[in-house]
């Protein structure tokens, strides 16, 4: 019969082990919502970016207009670049918000694996402390080493 302390003991690593798998997976929500609200930010700011590109290439039209250019020429080209500056910058910003977001998911996954992994080994860990009570002996290294430096039979090599 399994002794109490060896119970305990299979009982207490497995514990951790969920205890360990249910932190993990807390944090890897709290990093794919992290991801999320920066993939939302970016593409906020980069809204904002258009929008103020095209303010300002309106404010240029109508500051040539009042000084008598006309909207041809240079001053066309002038308020195209501006525009595709303000596209340029606000699509670098949704590039940056969807790293950062594929960043957090990636985090998000690696934690949850350790979690797994964790729950795994203290079930073997719990396993291990109970086998050898179930066995009803410890298992003891056996020398049956021959002439040759090997073992015999990997069968011989412990015994119960």
């Amino acid at each position: 019969m399994i002794g109490l302390g060896l119970a305990l003991t299979a009982i207490g690593s497995i514990y951790t082990g969920v205890t360990s798998l249910t932190a993990a997976n807390r944090t890897a929500k709290d990093l794919e919502y992290q991801g999320q609200i920066a993939l939302d930010e970016a593409f906020r700011d980069a809204s904002i970016i258009r929008e103020e590109g095209r303010n300002f290439a309106a404010t240029q039209s109508l500051q040539y207009i009042g000084a008598g250019v006309e909207l041809v020429g240079s001053a066309l080209i002038t308020m195209e670049q501006t525009r595709k500056y303000a596209e340029s910058e606000a699509m670098a910003t949704e590039q940056r918000g969807g790293a950062q977001a594929n960043l957090a998911n990636r985090k998000a996954s690696v934690t949850r694996s350790q979690g797994r992994a964790a729950l795994i080994g203290s079930i073997f860990d719990a396993g291990a402390a109970v086998a050898p009570g179930i066995a009803g002996t410890k298992a003891t290294p056996k020398s049956t080493v021959t002439d040759s430096g090997f073992p015999q039979s990997w069968n011989d090599v412990w015994q119960t």
